[in-house]
């Protein structure tokens, strides 16, 4: 399969018309119905649904738009990537992270000072992603141990989890709660992907708390309706704790064991592969973060 095939196939989608999709293309219509032809050969599958001169998505055309545009997409901006990596312009620093970009924002406001081209581009959810390079990004704040165990890196911040509550809960005039506490009690995750759910998860599964019943979301908007409106109880990250504080239907209490802490981690991508920004970004971070090396135990309960 060709990238130009998928090019003229978001464009034939688009306009529903082979005739108009040849003369926007500039080719001719034979040609590019012969291409449809292939695409679909290729496929197992036609892709439209034909009346006349008008074409409509059938499920599989449908299906493969979805991946063609996100095909589409990564390469153009992966050849706009190359295009300003070589002509030493670019002026983007990227930054994956799992938590603690609370900790970060005065540092790029500080950089920005200094630099005031710099670019941020900010992945706040690393964790829902199958795979993590370090060369992705310029910086990545990650939690210390499981599958990150493989970077080297600087130690951050202690990331604390509170339990996250209605006003109407019966454990919400406690000071604080223990996990023994949490026993039959109706939990929301935040979810993501096939394989991510939220760091809390993985602590109760191996403190085998029994929860009477369990909810997924995927949204933190929806993750907080959820817990306001009494449905369930959740868990908040002192970093997100914010988002939550702002709605006075919604209380947060400390939970009463180390397990629900987790450090988190900042590395940087390998000398060879920072621009030029880039390493005066991760030079100033160090000294502005004042990051230091050390050996950090890591929990258990960290996988």
């Amino acid at each position: 399969m060709q990238i130009a095939q998928l090019r003229y196939f978001t464009t034939i989608a688009q306009l529903e018309n082979v005739s108009q999709a040849a003369e926007l293309l500039h080719l001719s219509q034979s040609s590019l119905s012969k291409n449809l032809a292939r695409l679909e050969a290729e496929v197992g599958a036609p892709l439209f649904d034909r009346s006349g001169r008008r074409l409509t998505l059938n499920a599989a055309g449908r299906r493969l738009l979805e991946y063609s545009t996100l095909t589409l997409q990564e390469l153009e901006y992966a050849l706009d990537d190359i295009r300003l990596l070589s002509t030493g312009a670019d002026c983007r620093i990227k930054i994956g992270a799992a938590g603690g970009v609370d900790r970060l924002t005065g540092c790029l406001a500080a950089f920005r000072e200094v630099h005031p081209e710099a670019e941020f581009d900010l992945m706040s959810d690393i964790e829902s992603l199958e795979h993590i390079d370090i060369n992705d990004y310029d910086m990545l704040i990650y939690p210390a141990g499981g599958r990150y165990e493989r970077f080297t890196g600087f130690p951050l911040c202690e990331e604390q989890y509170l339990l996250a509550l209605s006003p109407r809960h019966p454990l919400a005039e406690s000071p604080a709660v223990r996990p023994k506490a949490l026993e039959g009690q109706s939990v929301v995750f935040l979810r993501a992907g096939r394989s991510y759910v939220e760091y809390p998860f993985r602590v109760c599964s191996a403190l085998t708390v029994r929860f009477g019943s369990q909810c997924y979301v995927d949204t933190r908007e929806l993750h907080r309706q959820l817990i306001a409106s009494g449905v369930c109880i959740g868990f908040v990250s002192d970093s997100a704790a914010a988002f939550y504080q702002g709605n006075r239907e919604v209380r947060l209490l400390p939970i009463r064991d180390k397990r629900f802490q987790r450090l988190l981690m900042v590395c940087f991508r390998r000398e060879k592969h920072l621009s030029a920004l880039a390493k005066d970004f991760r030079d100033f971070a160090i000294d502005h973060l004042q990051l230091q090396r050390q050996n950090i135990p890591v929990h258990p309960a960290q996988v």
